[in-house]
Order: C-alpha cells, then sequence, then structure tokens
C-alpha cells in the first residue's frame, strides 16, 4: 500500500507507522474517531437537552 511505511526495531518486528496523511487522512480521522469513542465507552453521559442548557448558561452558545 502506497503512503505507509514501517519502522522496525534491530529485531525486525515493527514499533512504528508512518502514514501520509494526505493520501490517507481521513482513514487516520476515523480510526482515531473509534478509538475515542471506545476509551470513553464507560464514562458518565448526560442528555443532550441538559448539555445545551449548560452550555447556554455558560454563554459557550446562543439561543
Amino acid at each position: 500500500m502506497t503512503g505507509i511505511r514501517y519502522i522496525t526495531n534491530e529485531k525486525g518486528q515493527k514499533t512504528d507507522l508512518i502514514i501520509n496523511l494526505k493520501e490517507h487522512g481521513e482513514i487516520v480521522e476515523d480510526l482515531l474517531d473509534a478509538l475515542t469513542a471506545e476509551e470513553r465507552r464507560g464514562e458518565d453521559t448526560i442528555p443532550f437537552e441538559e448539555l445545551i442548557a449548560q452550555l447556554k448558561s455558560e454563554g459557550r452558545i446562543n439561543d
């Protein structure tokens, strides 16, 4: 696959990845979004309406 390079250690094991973001930026963004969602899976949530009310009361969004 073009735009992807692996870096290996002295044992030949893949340790790092270089990705051309001009070529694969959208895929990388999707991957990072999925990882973030998985990481946050157990976090507490609040209803959307409550979030909007809170942001309005803090002056972060307008009516």
